[in-house]
């Protein structure tokens, strides 16, 4: 399944390229839900852990807890918010709980989400774990109200998910709209805006509000003259396009508050074209043992998706950054023939390793696979890689039971971190990690 903006940019260009020669030919008339759920990951622990419940809390990153990757409503209102640092987050509330993340219960309540919202349309389009467009014109015509339909689904996923998790819904003729008004009334609120009251809208939003107009885009607008949303739709299109190029076009719709791109059903979009993991350290690593327990946890990552979906990979991409220095060491490498083993993964990223120590101290390390495919594995005459394949199968059948890195390689456990691992008596902590203070603090 492709998520996120960049799979919804590439869908959104085709479906926009008769724009240059048909603009007046533009009008929508969809009814587009685009669904944000509040602070998921804080939500989604509340919800499995009572006593978090109403308290500020916030998960912590998965290295040691260096800054939060997402806070609840509660700590949100002391200005606690995504990327602070814990130690700023602990001054600022100093009865704060910190928990770590447990992708598992997020994917299993994304997946949970997706089935109810599925059960309304097919036309389900999850642009992020936390957010999902949902195509309902059909629908409104039966519910005769969007509001109407909007109450239905929030009460059916509270049915589902609990009371905890909740969502906000924006409402609009299009895709773009529905997202930007997503967060006009968080949490849990509904905001729509109508076609007739896109022209208004369109003067009290800023261009960095909108979707896929980052910094670099909006320096580059600015460079031209361009600095309100107002201004964006009554540039020439053609200069637009000249600076942007097919982009362009993209851009000028938006300053309209247009946008053509189409919900594609997830089951309909295209396969994967590269997986991979990055991790950023708490602070600047020295050791190289510690790296290399990182390496091999990523690429165990990157190996247990690439055998869930039930693809092998040919090229293989490491890259490591260094503290304080654009610099970094890495490269690519495509092997002939497809792998999905854990180690061969590990074995290719240690190629592009210094062969001792480190030469400078390493805040980042990421692993990427690309050159899917499915398909079976290439035998060989002097491994026997069939026997490797079937112990992986067993090695990820016993950590999806029991949980992550319940049996894993040695090389695992170089990495000095507190991340609870799997087993059933670290499997109970993980799960019940609320009921021990010591695991809420860092």
């Amino acid at each position: 399944m492709v998520t996120g903006f960049r799979s919804s940019l590439a869908v959104s260009l085709q479906a926009q390229a008769r724009v240059a020669f048909a603009p007046d030919e533009c009008e929508d008339k969809r009814t587009i839900f685009l669904l944000d759920y509040d602070s998921f990951f804080a939500r989604c622990m509340q919800q499995a852990y009572p006593p978090l419940r109403g308290k500020p809390m916030a998960v912590r990153g998965p290295a040691s807890g260096a800054i939060i990757i997402a806070a609840s409503t509660e700590a949100k209102a002391r200005g606690i918010k995504t990327g602070t640092p814990l130690s700023e987050a602990k001054a600022l509330c100093p009865n704060i709980l910190f928990v770590p993340p447990d992708m598992d219960m997020y994917v299993n309540i994304c997946t949970k989400s997706l089935r109810v919202l599925t059960g309304y349309t097919n036309l389900v389009e999850p642009f992020s774990i936390d957010e999902a467009f949902m195509d309902v014109t059909d629908l409104v015509e039966v519910y005769g109200d969007p509001h109407i339909l909007a109450q239905n689904i929030k009460r059916d996923l509270r049915m589902e998910l609990g009371d905890s998790v909740t969502c906000s819904i924006g409402i609009g003729p299009n895709k773009m709209l529905a997202k930007l008004v997503s967060h006009f009334h968080k949490p849990d609120g509904i905001t729509h805006v109508r076609p007739s009251e896109i022209p208004e809208l369109v003067k009290h939003i800023s261009l960095i509000d909108i979707c896929g107009i980052g910094p670099r885009v909006l320096k580059r607008l600015n460079r031209l003259g361009i600095y309100t949303v107002e201004q964006l739709g009554r540039f020439p299109r053609e200069l637009l396009v000249r600076e942007f190029g097919v982009l362009g076009n993209l851009y000028w719709l938006w300053g309209r508050g247009m946008d053509l791109s189409p919900v594609t059903p997830y089951h309909q979009q295209e396969d994967e074209k590269s997986i991979g993991h990055t991790q950023t350290m708490e602070k600047p690593v020295y050791n190289r043992a510690e790296v290399d327990g990182v390496l091999m946890r990523l690429c165990e990552r990157v190996g247990r998706r690439l055998r869930s979906k039930g693809f092998m990979a040919r090229t293989f991409h490491l890259w490591i950054s260094f503290q304080d220095d654009p610099g970094g060491i890495g490269g690519r490498h495509t092997l002939p023939h497809a792998v999905d083993s854990t180690m061969e993964i590990y074995a290719e990223a240690q190629r592009f390793m210094p062969p001792y120590g480190l030469p400078r101290p390493i805040r980042r390390v990421s692993v990427c696979v690309s050159g899917l495919c499915r398909g079976e594995m290439q035998l060989s005459l002097v491994e026997d890689r069939v026997k490797k394949q079937r112990l992986q199968q067993m090695m990820d059948a016993v950590n999806d039971k029991y949980g992550e890195l319940t049996v894993a390689p040695a090389a695992h456990f170089k990495c000095n971190d507190d991340i609870p691992r799997g087993g059933p008596v670290n499997a109970l902590r993980k799960r019940y990690a609320v009921d021990n203070k010591d695991a809420l603090h860092p």
